[in-house]
């Protein structure tokens, strides 16, 4: 089986997987795609122009993966003896969705408000308030966190690792 992961180093979503891909020790090809000037198989192959890309070579077979937390998912559950995937069915299996729902739909648009501003506008007198709505909501997590290393168990699970790239 051959791996190979389309990304852009900044990309937090990038680094969530590259995060899964060294941590399990999983050999795989990088193919850097620049900001906005892909490369000729994104182009030719990918609709919706966004990374991270993993490809999953077996024999004559592709199998083409984009979205970072299914593909942590995917190489969670087929590499490596360390697991990071909460059991399935379980409590903590569905707050770990849950926490990847409220990184997509609440942290990630708080912090782009935060960098960039309105409609990628900035405007100082905003961006005060965009910075207090920023530090309320990531009161959220120093609050889960009060008293623990990691959000749902005693060990590192793919919700933490969704989370960490947002707030390196």
């Amino acid at each position: 089986m051959k791996l190979i992961l389309h990304n852009y180093r900044r990309c937090p979503f990038c680094i969530r997987t590259r995060i899964v891909l060294e941590l399990k020790k999983v050999p795989y090809e990088i193919v850097e795609e620049p900001l906005r000037v892909w490369t000729d198989w994104m182009l030719e192959n990918i609709k919706d122009k966004r990374v991270p890309v993993l490809r999953v070579i077996e024999g004559e077979k592709e199998t083409v993966m984009q979205e970072s937390n299914e593909i942590n998912l995917f190489l969670d559950k087929n590499f490596g003896e360390i697991e990071f995937t909460p059991e399935e069915g379980s409590k903590e299996y569905e707050e770990m969705k849950n926490w990847w729902n409220w990184c997509a739909d609440v942290l990630k648009p708080q912090i782009d408000l935060y960098k960039y501003g309105l409609n990628l506008e900035f405007d100082a007198e905003r961006n005060k308030k965009d910075e207090a709505d920023l530090r309320e909501i990531l009161q959220k997590l120093e609050d889960v966190l009060s008293g623990k290393e990691y959000l749902l168990e005693d060990r590192l699970t793919l919700a933490d690792i969704a989370i960490i790239p947002f707030i390196r």
